[in-house]
């Protein structure tokens, strides 16, 4: 019997930790779940203790007794993430991982997501949820909910997914962006994505076991996601996206003093391991997309390269 549904994680640390941003983060999970048994695992640089600290002393509605462990790291995201995942996986049923600049916004949070995928849950692998601060903030053509995939309009990134009726607005001013999101195309229940970015990944703690410990590539979360992804595909399980829960992301974006970190480390192991890299290459994949379904028939992998981003399969169907 598993004592908590839910175990967030979320590791702060680097040079855009910032004491703000993480408390917006865990005091907007605490007050979007106040119906969930959930429980906290924290790991902050060391300058980040007392920050950390201050935020279950200071909120009236983060409870301190939610606090599981704080632990201290100057290790990768990785090897601190594996060991959390030793620890605790007999202890949840679900694991939510997160970035500590991410705000919850929908009420019920946990609990709604797991209303919508309710049945299913044994083929499922990550479940995200909708950002939408790139285009509703910042007026740009741009969602980072999602990895891109395969899919056959890979070179449209960013107008994929629900922002594909926008591709003729991707250079157009914040301004114009913010007055046609009327163009907007959601679709209307769960559906399969290629896999999550990183910032909101919402996982089972049987589908964790399956997928695998976190590769150490880096320092911290570079690729991590794609190979997650990946390795759930591996196993024939399916990434879904929950569409009318949100969360926004990133938060004080402007005041980063960094931008991605590790970018060279991250893609040679992702190399290393599959034996193709992804980014700017045809579809999206550095071999062709014939050597990827033949390499990986059999398994989910070349699902997204059949369809647009935007040709939605439901998980219902």
């Amino acid at each position: 019997m598993f004592e908590l549904d839910l175990i967030v994680f979320i590791k702060c640390s680097g040079p855009n930790a910032r004491e703000d941003n993480l408390r917006d983060s865990l005091v907007s999970f605490a007050r979007k779940n106040i119906e969930c048994d959930y429980g906290i695992y924290l790991t902050v640089d060391p300058h980040m203790e007392q920050a950390a600290l201050n935020i279950f002393e200071d909120s009236e509605i983060l409870k301190k007794e939610k606090l599981l462990e704080l632990k201290i790291s100057n290790k990768s995201w990785a090897t601190d993430y594996n060991e959390f995942f030793d620890k605790y996986k007999n202890l949840t049923k679900w694991i939510l991982i997160a970035h500590d600049d991410i705000e919850f916004v929908t009420d019920d949070f946990f609990n709604k997501i797991l209303g919508e995928i309710k049945g299913h849950e044994e083929k499922i692998g990550w479940i995200t949820s909708t950002s939408e601060y790139y285009y509703k903030d910042e007026g740009r053509v741009l969602t980072d909910t999602f990895r891109a995939g395969y899919h056959l309009d890979f070179d449209n990134w960013g107008a994929m997914f629900q922002l594909h009726r926008m591709a003729h607005l991707k250079s157009a001013p914040p301004e114009v962006v913010k007055q046609s999101l009327h163009l907007l195309d959601y679709p209307n229940r769960p559906v399969k994505i290629h896999g999550p970015m990183s910032a909101m990944m919402l996982i089972s703690t049987n589908a964790m076991k399956t997928i695998g410990y976190c590769e150490d590539w880096s320092k911290y979360t570079m690729l991590i996601d794609e190979d997650w992804s990946l390795a759930a595909l591996k196993n024939n399980l399916i990434n879904v996206w929950v569409p009318n829960v949100f969360h926004s992301h990133p938060l004080r974006r402007h005041l980063r003093p960094t931008g991605n970190k590790w970018e060279t480390e991250a893609h040679n192991g992702l190399v290393k391991k599959w034996g193709f890299d992804t980014g700017a290459y045809s579809q999206g994949v550095s071999i062709s997309v014939e050597e990827l379904r033949d390499g990986f028939k059999g398994t989910n992998i070349p699902w997204s390269s059949y369809r647009n981003s935007y040709d939605w399969e439901y998980i219902d169907e």
